[in-house]
Formats: C-alpha cells, structure tokens, sequence
C-alpha cells in the first residue's frame, strides 16, 4: 500500500523541512512547494489525502484554499490551513471556504501526528468496507 501524500505549502524553507521530516516519521508521503505559485498543479498530480497551507505566502491562503476547492480534482483533498497569528475572523473564513481543520503557529509536537491520522483515515475510507473489516 502506498503512503498517503501531504502537499506542504509554505514560504518559509524551514517550516517546509521540518514538516517534511515529520511527514516521514509519521508514515506520510509529502512534496513541498515554497513560492504558494504551484499549489493546485501539485495537488492535481499527487491528489494528497492532506494539504497544510501556510495563509500568508506570496499568493494569500484564503484564494488558494477558495481555487482547491472550487476545482473539481482537487475539492476533496482534505486542508489545514496554517497562521502565524490567531485570527478568528480569518479563522471563520477560511472554514466557510472549506478549511477543515486551522493551527496556529508555532504548532505543537502532535501537529502531524494529527495530520497523518487524518490521512490515514481517509486512505481506509477510501478502500472502503473490505479494509475495516466490515
């Protein structure tokens, strides 16, 4: 069975690594992309179960997160939506855009770990009955 993939998009080079690398630990797949300019393109090749999306890069989060998901390819993948600051107004948009989960940074240790859960799950869901053991 191939590891799920999660599509890190962030300008800071740093976050990116060490996302990545935790990524790796917790049994995920990622690529990366650290300009916000190749986001879709990335989610439309790889269709990662998970995209962490960093709200302030060059292209501005909200209009990323609004293109995934009004494109039919990518609608479904699930977004976590990363913010330097704590903003609930920024917070309720981006879930009326269709966030489905918003961490604050710094993030804690559990961050991906949380991450890879989500994709787990999704990755059974999507082999449906049979692989729960239903």
């Amino acid at each position: 069975m191939l590891s799920p993939i999660v599509l890190i998009s962030d300008d800071e080079p740093l976050v990116v690594s060490a996302l990545a690398r935790e990524a790796r630990r917790t049994g995920l797949a990622s690529v990366a992309d650290t300009t916000s300019r190749h986001v879709l393109e990335l989610a439309r090749q790889h269709r990662p179960a998970v995209i962490i999306l960093d709200i302030h890069q060059r292209e501005d989060g909200r209009d990323l997160l609004a293109r995934l998901k009004q494109d039919p390819e990518t609608r479904e993948c699930k977004v976590v939506i990363l913010s330097g600051v704590e903003d609930q107004f920024t917070r309720h948009v981006c879930f009326e855009l269709g966030a489905d989960a918003y961490e604050v940074k710094p993030f804690d240790h559990t961050f991906m770990t949380r991450v890879a859960r989500m994709a787990g799950l999704l990755a059974l869901s999507a082999q449906g009955p049979a692989a729960s053991g239903a």
